[in-house]
């Protein structure tokens, strides 16, 4: 592995010490360092100022990229690499993330994201090396990253990616090797898997979920257990496996862990953004400021009004934000020369179904209210939800008929039939609404919250719908009996089975086959609401390359 990694640095393993004792780190020629040159728009971004889909390695047929928010002052920073779990870890970085990567860059942090080949092992490593060595020693400077203050931020699957890698790296350093990154400051890992890891080399902090049934947290104590450094496991009770799951109640969590690296990383500069233009990426617009609710929008530079796709969040109505889940949607809609806004509600148990419903009306009126500032043409809304918000928006859609179109991804759509035993506080029944007996007026609350159970003449004047759900997905059926329901009461409906795909889009990039959804999708929503074809033809272009 030792002389692996060497070939990734493109350096000789030279045996150099400093004066201090320490490795030396001395910069790579350039010819050894690709450019730091972004490939992609803000379209696809989490955050202000992003350099997106920047190739670290990898051949022109198959590249390895990365995503990197520096801050808008020359001011030397840490940097935090964010990884993503799961299969597809090449091509689509942000997805189960979104979250880690606001947490860091609000934090002060220069965040990046990158690819590397999926099922662990050296592959894996040598990939997160190579990223390392582009943001900490080919291009510090230009991101004002100081090298010795980074941290490896993993969830899920990427846990033993990022142990090996801080392993591999400390033991480089001890080595006196010249021309390896140094090794990260610390490791964070949430929500993640340790079977087969490498044990903890560096200070880490594992923050996993006192109920996750899929990694129980005494797996986690035990890799800590065993750890050659500090290591501290932290319980979030009640939480489940994935991090993004997470609901508000648990996530103290984030405060606790940046104050939890300050030992590690020193004094971090407040985060310093360029001031918002009126095109590309706007943060935390509020849209409500009675509760507190806020969207991220994000408009192409090209003359507009754009048409605009308005992303709703899934999430089981107690879940998720405006960056979670429904972030592969981001791409999409930047790739057709298409605005998006993507939109906070309020959360069960705080509110009930009715007060989401309400959100997602408010947020769709402000939209229309600032049309002229955001550049959007308010004639071409597309309405987009996703699990939990499947159901908001086909509910909200079927009551507003200037919506040029709707798109539900694996909707609830009988919330009936799926209002199990209310005496259970789990229940669908009991979370959205409170409802503690099926009586007649609980059945009817229920029914009158399903796009399922919606009269006939709604039906038949609701804007266009397209309906999109994967056969694997447990909600196929009921995609399938709404979908029946539209098209018997003659709604302009349309439906997208896409074969063994799970549930959820993240998890679609996964397998080839099931990324047909994207053109699909794309294809269907352009047809209502145009675009700029010609700026969607080259940011097409640059993801396809």
């Amino acid at each position: 592995m030792r002389n692996r990694l060497a070939e990734v640095l493109g350096v000789a393993l030279l045996f150099v010490v400093t004066g201090a004792g320490q490795p030396a780190h001395a910069q790579p020629a350039a010819k050894d360092c690709l450019p730091l040159k972004p490939a992609g728009t803000q379209g696809g971004a989490l955050l202000p100022g992003g350099l997106m889909n920047v190739r670290f390695g990898g051949s022109t047929r198959e590249p390895l990229a990365l995503d990197v928010y520096p801050h808008a002052d020359t001011a030397a920073r840490p940097l935090a690499v964010v990884l993503r779990g799961g299969k597809g870890t090449v091509g689509q970085r942000s997805s189960y993330v979104g979250q880690l990567v606001e947490l860091f860059g609000d934090a002060g942090y220069v965040a990046a994201t990158v690819d590397y080949r999926s099922g662990g092992g050296d592959a894996a490593a040598e990939d997160l090396t190579a990223a390392l060595r582009m943001l900490t020693t080919c291009h510090a400077a230009a991101l004002h990253v100081d090298q010795y203050r980074t941290v490896l931020v993993a969830e899920d699957s990427a846990a033993p990616v990022a142990l090996r890698v801080a392993a591999r790296l400390l033991e480089l350093r001890l080595g006196r090797f010249a021309g390896a990154p140094a090794a990260p400051a610390s490791v964070v890992i949430v929500g993640g898997r340790f079977a087969g890891a490498t044990l903890p080399a560096v200070p880490t902090r594992i923050v996993h979920g006192g109920a996750d049934s899929e990694v129980p947290v005494a797996e986690a104590r035990t890799a800590c257990a065993k750890a050659t450094a500090a290591c501290e496991v932290v319980e979030v009770p009640g939480a489940s496996h994935r991090v993004e799951n997470w609901w508000p109640s648990q996530w103290g969590y984030k405060a606790a862990l940046i104050a939890s690296l300050a030992p590690r990383v020193g004094l971090v500069p407040a985060a310093a953004r360029a001031a918002a233009r009126a095109d590309g990426l706007r943060k935390r617009v509020v849209y409500d400021t009675a509760h507190g609710l806020s969207l991220d929008a994000w408009v192409p530079s090209t003359p507009g009004p754009h048409g605009a796709v308005v992303l709703v969040h899934g999430g089981g109505w107690e879940a998720g934000d405006r960056v979670t889940y429904i972030a592969p949607m981001l791409a999409l809609a930047a790739s057709r020369g298409l605005a998006w806004v993507s939109i906070d509600y309020r959360l069960t148990p705080a509110v009930t179904n009715r007060e989401q419903v309400a959100d997602v009306q408010a947020a769709l009126q402000y939209v229309r209210a600032h049309a002229t500032d955001l550049r959007i043409d308010p004639k071409r809304l597309v309405l987009v939800g996703e699990s939990a918000s499947g159901q908001l928006v086909t509910l909200v859609g079927s009551r507003d008929p200037l919506l040029a179109g709707i798109v539900s991804f694996y909707g609830v759509y009988d919330l009936e039939a799926m209002a199990g035993d209310p005496s259970n506080p789990r229940s669908l029944a009991r979370r959205l609404f409170g409802i503690t007996r099926l009586d007649d007026a609980a059945v009817a609350t229920l029914r009158q919250h399903s796009p399922l159970h919606q009269s006939p003449e709604s039906a038949r004047s609701q804007p266009p719908t397209l309906l999109v759900v994967g056969t694997a997905d447990r909600l196929v059926a009921e995609y399938r009996a709404y979908l029946m329901h539209l098209a018997v009461n003659l709604a302009n409906a349309e439906g997208i089975e896409i074969e063994g795909a799970p549930h959820g889009m993240e998890a679609w990039h996964e397998e080839p086959a099931w990324r047909v959804w994207e053109q699909k999708v794309g294809d269907w929503i352009s047809a209502r609401v145009g675009g700029d074809q010609a700026q969607g033809s080259r940011l097409r272009a640059q993801r396809a390359h």
